[in-house]
């Protein structure tokens, strides 16, 4: 059982990376930020599970926030995945 503990993959995020809705959010924020109401729009769920999506991702680091008055805004962690490529590349060269 050598190496079972030195796992260096993120887990957390492999989680939140694991359902179709997040990813589709991660792919509609891409090189922007967008608040709830912006990505609610362009998904045909609700606003409130949209919010619980994003609190998934962004308790994993998958997503950022800032807030900007009354809205909050999200955009996509890239250090967080590309420490997770990295991670998984490390993984398969090993």
């Amino acid at each position: 059982m050598s190496g079972i503990n030195e796992n260096t993959i993120d887990t957390e995020v492999m989680k939140a990376l694991s359902d179709e809705t997040r990813v589709e959010i991660l792919f509609l924020l891409g090189n922007k930020e967008l608040n709830v109401n912006e990505i609610s729009s362009n998904c045909k769920i609700s606003r409130p599970t949209i919010s619980h999506h994003l609190q998934i991702m962004k308790r994993a680091g998958v997503l950022v926030s800032r807030k900007s008055g009354k809205e909050i805004y999200y955009s996509v962690n890239k250090y967080k995945l590309t420490s997770l490529a990295e991670s998984i590349l490390a993984f398969i060269y090993w």
